[in-house]
């Protein structure tokens, strides 16, 4: 199958100072007394994605939080992408290289879910509990962390070729890296964080000096202030020869 007809796009909230911890943001200056828009969630909703790719600090930190546990860790022996139960037509998957979190079922936030794991990472008894609960996965190479191959398996095994990738910093910085982010979408809040070290919207772990942002270039395609000073900015990203 074609990989260039998958489109993924990046949608993030933050302060102005790029900021991702909400709870730590200066309190809203609204004049006009219109209360804390939604904008994020309005913005995702009129994007419609197909499937949306977070980050398994995102997930422990706002849905599910007990981790899995297993007496014994057998290798698993042949790596196949599994579909359960799909009741929802959005899907939402989570980026775990070792099968770390105990869902209680199949359903994430009104979508469906779907977990990437790594082949050598992840264990059979992993899979059998996934399985048990109808919990489609699939695989990112021998680690967890092959990006590109876990998105040609999104796209060739579940027909997948509308992404929304929604963090957290660190996801986000492995596809920037990659050149693998078509579009961002970033909604800005009216307020700041200011303190150094605090997760940012790209966080990409790597050695000094590396530029993860090299051979790309971003086109502004719109800047809209929806209402209580939040702005909606979308960009596209380019891409050429250093």
């Amino acid at each position: 199958m074609d990989m260039t007809q998958q489109k993924v796009t990046c949608l993030m909230e933050s302060s102005i100072d790029g900021r991702l911890d909400e709870s730590r943001w200066s309190v809203l200056y609204d004049s006009n007394g219109e209360g804390e828009p939604d904008v994020y969630y309005e913005t995702k909703a009129k994007l419609n994605p197909e499937l949306s790719i977070l980050g398994k600090e995102t997930i422990l930190h706002h849905h599910c939080s007990i981790p899995f546990k297993s007496d014994t860790h057998t290798k698993i022996k042949d790596p196949k992408p599994f579909l359960g139960i799909r009741e929802n037509a959005e899907m939402t998957a989570v980026f775990d290289s070792k099968g770390s979190i105990a869902y209680e079922n199949n359903e994430i936030w009104g979508s469906t879910l779907l977990v990437i794991l790594g082949e050598d990472t992840a264990s059979e008894e992993y899979l059998e509990f996934l399985r048990k609960k109808e919990i489609s996965f699939t695989f990112a190479g021998k680690d967890g962390h092959d990006i590109k191959k876990a998105l040609k398996s999104l796209y060739s095994d579940f027909g997948i070729k509308n992404v929304l990738l929604c963090g957290g910093g660190i996801l986000n910085g492995s596809f920037l890296k990659l050149g693998l982010i078509d579009e961002l979408y970033l909604v800005l809040y009216p307020g700041i964080d200011g303190l150094s070290g605090v997760k940012s919207i790209f966080e990409y772990e790597g050695k000094e000096g590396e530029k993860p942002c090299d051979g790309q270039s971003l086109e502004l395609l719109s800047c809209d202030v929806v209402r209580a000073g939040v702005v909606l900015l979308r960009y596209r990203f380019h891409f050429y020869s250093i």
